[in-house]
């Protein structure tokens, strides 16, 4: 990837101001990656993994203590949030975790991993299907990915503010100062009340709100278009996962009436009957069309892999890929 496609120098100086996600080491940390990535995998004992815009490091860590037999590397461009990841790691006693400065579509790391994590990134890049193919290229022959993005129909609102904060700060106003006067604050259950960070503190307010309507590049997406973004580089891609306001849930298209795992039923999408009974006669991929309409989500989760790596994912996810591919039209 050439050097246009590196971060711009407005985003590096935003995340050295603002570390993100929880700007201390003090906090605790998140676990909601480790859970979807322990709801998708099947084993990761002895694997390689790259979380590819690690920040500061809650996620992370919450994957290294949730998974203490596999190695782990955080590669984030903030020097800001790395400081507050290595102290996290330590405080934590994390040796299954390092760390290195870098970004996605810069240097190459010399490496391949088994799996990669990139929760709330690729969203963020100047190319988005560039990226992919960096990290793509980080992978081993039989890897997968583990992704979250924005999703349109959620978020329109909230980046309508943000364009708004954007073209009132290019006037030279105090962006800090906009978003207490238009009353902008990003609540911590916009993304599930299960997903939610453990800081309420106003330090990780500003965070938060400095992320959601600062950041100069944000791109979002439904489910048809991320497949547009992995079917260059990846023959299978799954939608397993969607957040909400204060509500989060599992998609298992093969089986819309099995609750487990938290997963959304036909019931949790429509409270009339008629309407479950025509949801039920679709075929998948217009069932998950239908999801994301009726839930309008806040943002989703897609895993993509390539090789045999579908056969080291959950039963779930292996019936989700033969049923509804979002990279393709049919069985993988």
């Amino acid at each position: 990837m050439t050097t246009e496609h590196a971060y711009p120098r407005d985003v590096r100086d935003l995340y050295e101001r603002f570390p993100y996600p929880l700007p201390t080491s003090a906090a605790e940390p998140i676990f909601d990656t480790a859970i979807g990535v322990d709801l998708t995998f099947t084993d990761l004992d002895g694997r390689r993994v790259l979380d590819a815009g690690c920040g500061t490091g809650h996620r992370l860590v919450g994957m290294a203590l949730q998974f203490p037999d596999t190695s782990f590397l955080g590669l984030d461009f903030s020097g800001s949030s790395l400081a507050v990841a290595r102290e996290l790691a330590r405080r934590h006693g994390c040796g299954n975790v390092a760390f290195e400065q870098g970004e996605i579509g810069g240097a190459a790391l010399g490496r391949r991993f088994d799996v990669i994590t990139s929760t709330g990134v690729i969203h963020h890049l100047p190319d988005p299907a560039a990226g992919v193919t960096w990290l793509a290229g980080h992978l081993e022959p039989d890897g997968a990915m583990y992704t979250w993005f924005y999703h349109l129909y959620g978020e329109y609102d909230r980046l309508l503010e943000r364009r708004l904060v954007r073209l009132l700060a290019g006037g030279n106003a105090d962006a800090d100062q906009l978003l207490r006067d238009l009353s902008l604050s990003l609540s911590m259950a916009r993304y599930g009340s299960g997903t939610s960070h453990s800081d309420v503190s106003d330090e990780a307010h500003v965070a938060a709100a400095a992320d959601a309507y600062l950041h100069p590049i944000v791109n979002a997406y439904d489910f048809d278009s991320v497949a547009g973004l992995f079917a260059h580089e990846f023959p299978w891609a799954v939608a397993t996962g969607v957040n909400w306001q204060d509500g989060s849930g599992v998609i298992n298209v093969a089986d819309w009436a099995d609750p487990k795992y938290g997963a959304i039923t036909a019931a949790t999408l429509f409270a009339e009957p008629a309407a479950r009974t025509a949801f039920l006669g679709l075929d998948p991929r217009s069932q998950l069309r239908c999801l994301e309409l009726a839930l309008r989500p806040t943002g989703f989760t897609v895993v993509c892999g390539r090789g045999a790596s579908l056969d080291r994912c959950a039963t779930r996810i292996q019936r989700g890929a033969a049923l509804a591919n979002l990279c393709g039209g049919g069985e993988v």
